[in-house]
């Protein structure tokens, strides 16, 4: 029996709904067919066209993105645009691109708890709403995870068990190396605007990525210990996943994932 793109995104949204996407997100079928029947299936966090280029190399008849391909309006789809090339090529080889993003972080089961899983976070819990408010109660998106880590350990301890955990490139932190953590916060991604989130939840320390400088001078200043790990660290774990979560789904399907990491590792 042939599988077809409508049915892998009934599964997927079947675990990360639709609706429950930021308001802002863009999420669902980028570009293709929802009838079209698949064979091969390609996982990668971004439908860059080194990533659609492998695929199509290998013989995917569709790709899955964490990333949306389309974030804004695209007014033209012409050769000489990045995001115009990759949706000729993928037009022009019959290719489908579905993309999960703020829905697939939110939902349980989804990116942020698999994140808490491999990070040694145990009894998580999304923030709650209450939690999600800045200092000037300004509210803020509730994304994250809040759990406490089954191995309380020092804090640069913690910082190289991340580093090893996710293979990041490299990894900063802000806070005191020796001070003993025991509850942690997660937010896969960009989440340096969910610091009050964590600090509210009572996390000793908060794991997200792409930190600016007056991000880490807030924590300094709440007092809450701040690991910035990578944004492409803390996500391209949805490879792992989605491989293993559609293989017991449809076992016939041949799963591929990207090979691709931007990062340089010394």
């Amino acid at each position: 029996m042939s599988t077809t793109v409508k049915q892998i995104a009934a599964h997927i949204e079947r675990l990360a709904p639709r609706e429950l996407a930021e308001h802002w997100d863009n999420v669902g079928l980028m570009v293709g067919d929802l009838e079209k029947e698949v064979n091969t299936v390609y996982v990668a966090l971004d439908g860059t066209s080194r990533n659609v280029r492998e695929a199509i190399d290998k013989g995917a008849n569709m790709i899955i993105t964490h990333h949306p391909l389309i974030f804004t309006s695209v007014n033209r789809v012409i050769e000489q645009d990045v995001t115009g090339s990759v949706i000729i090529n993928l037009i022009k080889n019959d290719v489908a691109l579905y993309s999960a993003h703020t829905n697939f972080d939110i939902a349980d089961g989804g990116m942020n708890d698999i994140l808490c899983d491999k990070l040694d976070i145990v009894d998580t819990r999304h923030f709650l709403d209450s939690e999600c408010v800045d200092g000037g109660g300004k509210p803020l998106d509730n994304i994250g995870r809040v759990g406490r880590l089954d191995t309380p350990s020092e804090l640069a301890d913690y910082v190289d068990y991340v580093k090893s955990v996710l293979g990041c490139a490299a990894i900063s932190y802000v806070g005191d190396p020796s001070e003993v953590v025991t509850t942690a916060a997660v937010c896969s991604g960009s989440g340096g605007d969910l610091i009050y989130c964590a600090y509210n939840a009572g996390a000793d320390v908060y794991i997200t990525s792409e930190i600016k400088h007056h991000e880490a001078q807030l924590a300094l200043e709440l007092g809450i210990n701040l690991i910035d790990a990578g944004h492409f660290e803390t996500e391209n774990i949805i490879c792992g996943f989605m491989e293993d979560f559609l293989k017991e789904r449809f076992p016939d399907l041949k799963i591929i994932s990207s090979s691709a990491d931007p990062y340089k590792k010394r």
